[in-house]
This record gives structure tokens, C-alpha cells and sequence, in this order.
């Protein structure tokens, strides 16, 4: 019988004729169409062949985990760090103890945003529709509609008696209607701050419970196929958790906002999406200003439906502008998710 080695020997002859598309027995090339020639099975023929020959040569040496094989080289490849696993949202006295109150009347999203500066990174973090929520079930605030033809979580009379009030303000002639909070109303949520943990794991866990595995290693040809994620969109329920103050927002806000409301197995959207929708529908337009400058700005359709420049300065101290919308500029992108 033939040795071990003459056995390995003529198995590494067939695959290293195979993979160049020949057939070892009768050295005719392969017809065209034949599976040894499609280019993913000719380079693992390839590499079968070079590990038998690693073992004639008594080299035992296999390429690392984090090579990639091309052809019959291995490159190396980065190792991808493992994502940080998020700790259950939680919020002891002792951490409330560091909450800055104000005495004067803030947003709830300000409130929110203080009490999530107290919590680790690594942690999920609370959101403005966590507490809003809980103020709607215990009656605190219900949806209205505003003078503007838009609605928003407003006080009740039991909301004002604990410190909550609608707010008006006037920001570049756009008239915004929102509740505030005055420093009796930020420690009935403080006070309830369970409450409103409660809504916000119950809503990480239904998200967690939504999550595709999507673990797929490099090689494509070996891996599990990719889940396909479901493309963006959403329900009338999930609007109506879009947050409703009338603070307005650059069209990157509106994206991360948005994103925030759907599952981790769908597809995320990105501002630029957005934009281009504004400028569809006539509500921006691409300019250069006289010194060259080029950006998208507000047409006068769009002027009139709630967005406008704002001025800022940067970490050079240059001036940029940067488009805002309003909450009734909001509600024109958030109609055409609903009717989609």
C-alpha cells in the first residue's frame, strides 16, 4: 500500500490542478461552467493544497485566525473589538444626590439630560420619551394640540399643581409651544425615577428581545448568511413617542431621534436622507454664497414652513450657519413617514 506522505502527495497534485482548473486525471482543462472553476472554490482548492504541503514539509505552522487567505497569500486583517455590553439602566438616591436642580422653569429633555450626565457610559441611558410616558399614564401631562396646529404633551391641572406649566417662546419669529418644568415639577420626576426606569428596561428589553444575531466572520463563503435587516420605517404608535417640543432642531437631531424609536434588526436613517427630502419637496435648496461657500439653505417655501439659519461659532471661532427646524417643519417629515 502507498505510503502516508505518496497518499498526501498525489491528494495535493489533484487539488493544485483542480484549482487551476484542470482535471488531474486526464490533464484536460475543465469545461467552462464547472464548479472548480468559480473563483471562491478554486482558491480553497489553493489552500487545502498549500496546508498538505505545509504537512510534507513538516511545517506545521497554520495561519492565524486573523488572516485572511487571497489567493495563496495571507494578508493580515484587523481583529474587531468587541462591542461594550450596556449595563441595565439604573439609578440609586445616592446617584440623584449629584442632580443639579434649577430654579427656574427648564424642559423635561433638560431634565432628562441631567439626570443621564450622572450615569456611567457604559450604562443605557433614560429618554425624554421614558418620562413623558410615565407623565401621560399618571395623568401629569396629555397630548394637545397647540395654537400652531401641531400637538405636544401639555400639563393637565393635576400637572401644573406639581410645578409643570406650558411654555411659550419666540426663537427667530418661530412661536414654540412646550412644558416646562419648575423646580417642584423636576423633583416629582426625581421622586418617580423608578417609574420611569421601569418604561425604560421594559424598552431596552423588548429591543434586546428584537436583536438579529448578526455575528458573521469574514470569510464569506463559510459564514451564515447575513440577516437582512428590515428597512426603515414606523408605526403610527411609535411616532406619537417622537419627542414633541417645539426646541428647534438641526436635520441630524430629527435622524438620531428617529433612530431612536425603532428596533436593532432595522435599518437606521441617515440625515442625509432627510435632507434630500426637505430639498425634494422644495424646502431647501444647494447655494454658494458670494465668498464660494456652498451649502443647502431654506427657500422661501421653507422659510414659511419652519426652517431657518443659525448662526454659530466653532472651535476656531469661525462663523457657520446651520439649518433649523422647527417643530412644525418636524411634523412635515414625520406626515410623510406615517403615510408611507
Amino acid at each position: 500500500m502507498p505510503s502516508e506522505n505518496a497518499i498526501i502527495e498525489r491528494a495535493e497534485m489533484y487539488l493544485r490542478k483542480l484549482s487551476c482548473g484542470i482535471n488531474p486525471l486526464t490533464d484536460e482543462i475543465l469545461p467552462e461552467g464547472d464548479s472548480c472553476k468559480q473563483e471562491r472554490i478554486s482558491k480553497c482548492l489553493a489552500y487545502v493544497a498549500s496546508l498538505l504541503q505545509q504537512q510534507l514539509n513538516h511545517d506545521q505552522v497554520a495561519p492565524m485566525p486573523n488572516e485572511k487567505f487571497q489567493g495563496e497569500k495571507f494578508e493580515k486583517r484587523p481583529v474587531k473589538k468587541a462591542k461594550p455590553v450596556m449595563q441595565d439602566l439604573a439609578i440609586d438616591a445616592e446617584t440623584l444626590k449629584g442632580y443639579r436642580f434649577f430654579d427656574y422653569p427648564v424642559s423635561i429633555s433638560r431634565v432628562v439630560r441631567n439626570v443621564n450626565e450622572l450615569l456611567p457610559k457604559n450604562m443605557n441611558h433614560l429618554l425624554y420619551a421614558d418620562v413623558a410616558n410615565f407623565l401621560v399614564q399618571e395623568g401629569i401631562l396629555e397630548r394637545q394640540s397647540t395654537e400652531n396646529g401641531t400637538e405636544a404633551n401639555l400639563p393637565t391641572a393635576k400637572g401644573e399643581s406639581y410645578g409643570f406649566e406650558k411654555g411659550e417662546s419666540d426663537l427667530r419669529g418661530h412661536h414654540n409651544i412646550y412644558t416646562q418644568c419648575w423646580q417642584q415639577a423636576q423633583q416629582f420626576i426625581l421622586d418617580n425615577i423608578q417609574k420611569c426606569v421601569a418604561i425604560a428596561n421594559e424598552r431596552y428589553a423588548a429591543r434586546k428581545a428584537n436583536q438579529a444575531q448578526d455575528s458573521l466572520n469574514d470569510d464569506q463563503e463559510y459564514a451564515p448568511k447575513r440577516v437582512q435587516k428590515e428597512k426603515f420605517h414606523l408605526t403610527a404608535e411609535q411616532l406619537g413617542e417622537y419627542p414633541s417640543e417645539d426646541t428647534p432642531v438641526p436635520v441630524s437631531e430629527i435622524a438620531r431621534r428617529l433612530n431612536a424609536l425603532v428596533s436593532d434588526n432595522m435599518e437606521r436613517i441617515y440625515y442625509k436622507v432627510i435632507r434630500d427630502w426637505y430639498v425634494e419637496q422644495g424646502y431647501l435648496e444647494f447655494k454658494t454664497s458670494p465668498e464660494g461657500r456652498s451649502a443647502f439653505l431654506p427657500t422661501e417655501k421653507g422659510s414659511m414652513s419652519g426652517l431657518f439659519v443659525e448662526s454659530r461659532t466653532g472651535k476656531d471661532g469661525e462663523l457657520y450657519d446651520v439649518v433649523m427646524y422647527d417643530a412644525k417643519a418636524q411634523k412635515l417629515y414625520l406626515d410623510f413617514i406615517a403615510q408611507a
